[in-house]
């Protein structure tokens, strides 16, 4: 396989770290550029531009190279945004590149973008809604229609009323039981737990790294220590390219302490890295920007 070319000198390590695990995935394939393209939603032209770092390639594409080269499309989806936050550079529109994989040159293509298929021909032939008819009112039946109302019988509401009376009470009486069974029997619910601090929550279900979406913070103590219901780790190793639990975790808490980051996305990027090291360098701590059993204390003091 022919060497990749270097990569252009405007880009910076996040985005020349995302095309250089692009290429490597292609390579993984054992695909060429035409082939990559008869397996994906983009075409030829397309690929060279993303892996040569002419373009930055948008993230459907980078999963379906990752599901191709049987990878972690969560992990790759997180380098696409940390890349794309510093993405910079001219966006040459239609330079040729010449082919790497040895598949021999093709006409370059027009902007790819998925392929609609027959999407707008269908909308074109598919038959116009039927227009809504208006509401009708209910047909009366004809046994109703002309007949005097007739009074209901009140003695025989009577007993009900009797009945769900005494079942309301009844109700009533066994939720005043319970309550003080609860806040003789339960401990912390009472008076004599007033005060205490609230038990650990941390997040339950599996962590799956989103660019879009962000998370909330639920600060709270327990035992002393702080946390923000995600993640109740001491000593987790964290540092860039991380996506869990752990990374919305300590993002909560460094945003709690004053260390803004931006968003709470559960992703390590430079800004995650930056508040740490700041937190590091105020507790006294050895400055690597990676989050260890020293800075988690730090942190949840």
């Amino acid at each position: 396989m022919a060497p990749w070319k270097a990569l252009p000198e405007h880009l910076d390590p996040q985005a020349g770290r995302l095309v250089d695990r692009l290429r490597r995935l292609k390579d993984a394939t054992g695909l060429s550029f035409t082939a990559l393209a008869t397996r994906t939603s983009y075409s030829r032209s397309s690929w060279e531009r993303y892996l040569n770092g002419r373009k930055l390639p948008p993230a459907d594409a980078v999963t379906e190279l990752a599901v191709l080269a049987g990878a972690d499309p969560d992990r790759m989806l997180a380098l696409h945004t940390l890349a794309a936050q510093t993405w910079t550079g001219p966006q040459p529109k239609d330079a040729a590149t010449p082919d790497t994989s040895g598949a021999g040159p093709e006409p370059t293509e027009p902007e790819p973008e998925p392929d609609p298929g027959a999407a707008p021909e269908a909308a074109a032939t598919a038959p116009a809604p039927a227009p809504a008819e208006p509401d009708t009112p209910a047909a009366v039946p004809p046994a109703l229609i002309g007949e005097p109302d007739v009074p209901a019988e009140p003695v025989r509401a009577r007993p009900a009323r009797r009945t769900l009376l005494a079942a309301g009470g009844a109700l009533v009486v066994v939720a005043a039981v319970l309550a003080v069974v609860v806040t003789l029997v339960l401990p912390g619910r009472g008076s004599a737990g007033a005060g205490e601090e609230e038990h650990r929550r941390t997040a339950t279900e599996e962590f799956a790294f989103k660019p879009d979406r962000t998370y909330d913070c639920d600060i709270h103590r327990f035992e002393g220590r702080l946390y923000a219901g995600h993640s109740d780790t001491q000593d987790a190793l964290l540092q860039q390219i991380s996506t869990t639990w752990e990374v919305v975790e300590a993002q909560c808490l460094l945003e709690h302490r004053g260390y803004r980051i931006g968003g709470i996305d559960g992703a390590y990027g430079p800004a995650t890295e930056r508040a740490v090291k700041r937190l590091q360098d105020k507790e006294g701590l050895v400055v690597d920007g990676i989050m260890g059993p020293h800075t988690w204390e730090a942190l949840r003091r």
